[in-house]
């Protein structure tokens, strides 16, 4: 699958609609705002058939594949979008691949539909948050255990989260109103984001029928990409916000982005900002199409990710000057929703350890037939 008329028609759509409902008023109004009740925008998402993006047609939703993903969370994320489209996106892919026909019939329509924000509980006390790592236990049906920075945690209705149990790995659902969840809200960097940390006291819960470890090594690229696209956009946003400051402040009677130290540092950010746009479309393209390198990819996206977005925002800091140390300057909305995305599911040092292991364990493709991040 390659970048088409319909994934532009679809970014259009988005930048637009995006431009219009989220701005940095609204994002400022909303820090404030505890938000306990219906996340924000989301009837509006849901009629878009945003929410059913990635679900398959005979569930209620779209049907779409991996580039149309990168192309909408780009656009959020150029726009710091606050509603948890995409936790919910990424859990419907989840419950898509860890469950039964039953259990996606039961589940997927409702979250297609906008009726539930689905979101993954992964990430454990101690900050690990890889599956197997999970410290949640399973017995009788009923799980027992705690996950913090819940993307969503006081919003959604339906908890993804990985247990342990005496055979093995298993994927649950919860919901959040279940008898023996407890939900907190986190005091996070990303306002825009909100977190929180979820206890869960033999509550009730449904185990997913798939293979989990499976399911769990096949979604992982879907995260790896959709955050490393989101953070494209924020990282050409604030690259753009920043060129934008440089070519109207004005100093020595010169615009500040005449000055080499200025232009110099701008184009460096560039150059990160589209060698990470490559990397999310080439991740985005090897997922469609079924490609054993794709997971590679896509952690090489997640891994410059990683790095491009907080760079750009610190130039954005540092050249807005006194300005931008204030949090009167929009960059620093950019920053914070940066250095909260870097290390999830992976940073940088994390997503490159890996991808050297994996070259030296000799799967899939060689070193020489990768791009360079």
């Amino acid at each position: 699958m390659r970048y088409d008329e319909e994934h532009a028609q679809l970014r259009g759509e988005a930048r637009r609609w995006l431009a219009e409902h989220v701005t940095p008023t609204e994002l400022r109004r909303l820090a404030t705002d505890a938000r306990s009740g219906e996340p924000a925008l989301w009837p509006e998402l849901a009629a878009l058939g945003w929410t059913g993006l990635l679900i398959p047609e005979r569930h209620g939703g779209a049907g779409l594949g991996a580039v149309y993903l990168a192309v909408l969370a780009e656009e959020t994320g150029r726009r710091l979008l606050p509603a948890p489209l995409l936790p919910t996106l990424l859990a419907a892919k989840l419950i898509e691949r860890a469950s039964d026909v039953a259990q996606r019939e039961r589940w997927l329509p409702g979250v297609a539909r906008g009726e539930a924000v689905a979101t993954v509980a992964h990430v454990e006390p101690g900050g690990a948050w890889e599956a197997a790592a999970t410290s949640a236990t399973l017995e009788h049906g009923r799980i027992s255990g705690a996950k913090h920075h819940v993307w969503a945690g006081g919003t959604a209705q339906l908890l993804l989260v990985p247990v342990r149990e005496r055979t093995g790995l298993r994927l649950v659902l919860v919901r959040s109103d279940a008898e023996g969840v407890t939900i907190e809200p986190e005091s996070g960097l990303d306002s825009s984001r909100r977190t929180g940390r979820v206890r869960f006291a033999n509550a009730a819960c449904e185990v997913l029928a798939g293979d989990a470890t499976a399911a769990w090594r096949g979604w992982l690229p879907w995260a790896w990409l959709a955050l490393a696209a989101e953070m494209a956009g924020g990282a050409d946003a604030v690259l753009t916000l920043t060129a934008a400051y440089a070519a109207t402040r004005v100093q020595f009677d010169k615009p500040i982005g005449s000055f080499q130290a200025i232009k110099h540092p701008l184009v460096n950010v560039l150059i990160a900002v589209e060698q990470l746009r490559t990397l999310v479309y080439a991740a985005a393209s090897a997922l469609d199409a079924g490609e054993p390198e794709a997971d590679r990819l896509a952690r090489m996206a997640k891994a410059a990710a990683s790095e491009a977005y907080p760079f750009a925002c610190s130039r954005a800091v540092q050249f807005h000057g006194g300005y931008g140390f204030t949090e009167d300057c929009d960059a620093h909305l950019y920053l914070r929703r940066a250095l909260a995305s870097r290390p999830a599911f992976g940073d940088a040092r994390e997503q490159r350890a890996a991808i050297a292991a994996s070259l030296l364990d000799g799967d899939g493709a060689t070193a020489a037939s990768l791009p360079r991040p």
